[in-house]
């Protein structure tokens, strides 16, 4: 007895073609894909969060520690001449985190004399900083004020005996 055509290619080696089940593999692909690079990016920037944070803490903490040794830096545009106290902590804290580009004017090294003092030998001095980030995947971005996250960092310390 002979087969119908339909029947030879199912009990042939090839299996049937089906045409009008084509386009659902493309639709459950770009389904799953949304949802898998939407996770990936979330993991990115939740990622950078913490990476920044960490780098943030061990910058001002690098900067403490250049603070109570009472150190200063040369000047790089003044051969011959030191940064100021002041300047000498915050060039330490941008070179800790090269890549975050933070500004001077984020910068708070504060004495017992206010803003701007890295203070005297046996005085306690404060370094601060204040950091913006901006998230980039879409759905982690409304669960921050205007889509930023903002770091403030600071350490207190006492400065150790120097010479001055």
């Amino acid at each position: 007895m002979r087969s119908s055509p339909r029947q030879r290619i199912v009990r042939g080696r090839f299996a049937p073609v089906i045409h009008g089940h084509a386009g659902s593999a493309l639709i459950e692909f770009s389904l799953v894909a949304l949802v898998f690079f939407g996770i990936m990016f979330a993991i990115f920037d939740l990622g950078r969060l913490f990476y920044i944070q960490f780098a943030l803490h061990s910058a001002v903490r690098e900067a403490s520690r250049f603070t109570v040794t009472g150190n200063v830096l040369p000047d790089p545009n003044n051969p011959g001449q030191f940064l100021s106290r002041v300047d000498s902590i915050v060039s330490t804290l941008q070179r800790a985190v090269p890549g975050l580009g933070v500004q001077p004017g984020n910068v708070t090294v504060q004495g017992p004399d206010g803003a701007g003092d890295a203070g005297r030998p046996g005085d306690v001095v404060t370094i601060s900083i204040d950091y913006d980030i901006e998230m980039v995947t879409p759905f982690i971005r409304p669960l921050f004020p205007d889509g930023v996250h903002h770091y403030s960092v600071s350490l207190v310390s006492q400065n150790e005996p120097f010479n001055t």
